[in-house]
């Protein structure tokens, strides 16, 4: 939100989006449900591997995503799409700080 307060951007005025009338843009609000359950799924599965304290396991985890997830995704993102910088610098902000918090709340609910 402050980036865009700063350089302003209306994600459904890029080019490449479906109006928001399409039925298959419930499948673009479906996206974070699937990835939680993936990441779910994928911390379920290494975070015996992972060594240090519940907070330590998750901020790993997120970082892990981050580098497998945000990175990849905005590098694809800045390379074949001509957005506003704004809206990778916020992606990458996002992820910068929701990715850790995501992992810190599965080391919680695994209680680890």
């Amino acid at each position: 939100m402050a980036m865009n307060l700063i350089i302003p951007y209306d994600i459904l005025a890029f080019g490449g989006m479906r109006p928001m009338d399409d039925p298959i843009m419930l499948l673009f609000y479906a996206y974070p449900f699937v990835l939680s359950f993936a990441a779910a799924w994928a911390f379920d599965r290494i975070n015996g591997a992972v060594t240090g304290s519940g907070r330590e396991k998750g901020v790993a985890f997120g970082i892990l995503l981050i580098v497998l997830v945000a990175l990849p995704s905005n590098y694809a993102m800045y390379t074949s799409m001509d957005w506003p910088v704004s809206f990778y610098i916020g992606n990458l902000i996002w992820a910068i700080a929701g990715y850790p918090l995501l992992g810190i709340l599965y080391a919680m609910i695994w209680k680890v």
